[in-house]
């Protein structure tokens, strides 16, 4: 969360006050006003595992964006829009986003209330009935991107005041945009944002001309690796090994591709995707052709250069054990990423090997979750594999 954006704050364990203990000065005013760095919050659960965490509402969350969240105080079904949601202990809360010049005003009622300051408990805190806060099944944020407060702003003060039904809906204008919209939202100066084709050796092109900026290079070090580089040539230790003596640098080929080099293994060239995969993974296989895009474009998401369409789970997650639960996700994301460069293709090769390595499992652990989701009906083999060419085979979402 903490580089994401959010500012965090310790809490007592098993409480919702200040961890007075950690925070410099006895005063919560420091991380309200400075997010705290994902090192330093790192250091408050090793001092105390059980420590709370809160996050402060009204916070800067990016440029020209400040975070909103609304606290509601009733257990309901409803269809707010995709946006990260907490399970608590008598409802939700919600996050949004919402332009610095439309912050709401703070608005509470009996059913709960909209912040725009203070803060609320994440997590994985404890409540102190022991209930643990955690994020809705697919709605973390790691999974979805903050939605836009202004377009659901009368629909949740209308719910607050109690002048609507408990159960929202979606606009299907804003339903079919987010279905049919793929944008790659750079950072970068002086670019536009790329929209995607349906040319798809055009979405390779354009997802090429972002592995040579400098700026998408340096903020894949800073976000992703919390490792500060100043420009392409300085050295760094680093990430893939423990080390005394920087040995490592951001290193521009011939053809423009920022990759790093490490002059610990004898000047070894990794390009940021395979970087990113070693790190992620612990596996040194070598990346080739579509392994070596979709991870790419799953770095592009995580710095946030990418955002995809969201794909919501057509079938409800808690039937499925813990892997099953796992790998689903797992599925639904490589379907979301793959749709950036080819946004009419509904399946994607998924064997036994990639989906170890793209969620995180076990091989053993995947071919077990694998088989139960197919008999389960959650996903289905559409295009049988070839073992003497090596092409694993394709398989889709079960949407009915």
């Amino acid at each position: 969360m903490s580089r994401k954006g959010y500012h965090l704050l310790p809490l007592k364990p098993g409480d919702k006050i200040p961890y007075f203990d950690l925070l410099p000065g006895n005063s919560t005013d420091i991380f309200k006003e400075n997010q705290a760095k994902s090192s330093l919050v790192e250091s408050w659960i090793k001092q105390d595992p059980q420590v709370n965490l809160g996050v402060f509402a009204g916070t800067e969350i990016s440029k020209n964006y400040r975070l909103v969240i609304v606290d509601f105080d009733k257990e309901m079904n409803f269809g707010l829009p995709i946006t990260p949601m907490v399970k608590t202990k008598r409802g939700y809360h919600a996050y949004f986003k919402c332009r610095t010049d439309r912050l709401p005003e703070a608005h509470k009622t009996p059913r709960g209330e909209i912040k725009t300051s203070g803060y609320v408990v994440a997590p994985p805190s404890k409540h102190p009935s022991g209930m643990v806060y955690k994020w809705a099944d697919y709605l973390s944020f790691i999974d979805v991107g903050l939605a836009e407060f202004h377009q659901r702003s009368e629909q949740i003060i209308s719910f607050l005041e109690g002048t609507n039904s408990d159960r929202f809906y979606y606009n299907q204008r804003d339903e079919d945009k987010l279905n049919t919209t793929i944008n790659i939202n750079s950072s970068v100066k002086n670019r536009d944002p790329l929209s995607i084709s349906k040319d798809i050796k055009e979405n390779r092109k354009k997802l090429e001309q972002l592995s040579r900026s400098e700026e998408v290079a340096l903020s894949v070090m800073r976000e992703v690796f919390e490792i500060e580089v100043g420009r392409v040539g300085r050295t760094f230790n680093c990430p893939l090994h423990e080390e005394e003596n920087p040995s490592a640098a951001l290193y521009k080929t011939d053809n423009g591709v920022i990759g790093m080099k490490d002059f610990h293994r004898s000047g070894a060239f990794y390009t940021l995707p395979q970087l990113y995969y070693e790190y992620k993974t612990g596996n040194d296989n070598r990346l080739r052709g579509a392994s070596s895009l979709i991870w790419w474009i799953r770095l592009l998401k995580e710095v946030g250069f990418v955002e995809p369409p969201r794909i919501m789970p057509p079938k409800p997650l808690e039937k499925l054990s813990k892997n099953q639960k796992i790998l689903y996700k797992a599925f639904i994301n490589l379907l979301e990423l793959q749709q950036v460069y080819d946004p009419n293709q509904k399946a994607a090769p998924f064997s036994h090997r990639f989906a170890a390595s793209w969620s995180g499992l076990k091989y053993e652990s995947v071919r077990s979750a694998k088989r139960g989701l197919s008999k389960k009906k959650y996903i289905k083999k559409v295009e049988p594999g070839d073992r003497k060419t090596r092409k694993a085979g394709k398989w889709a979402l079960v949407r009915d």
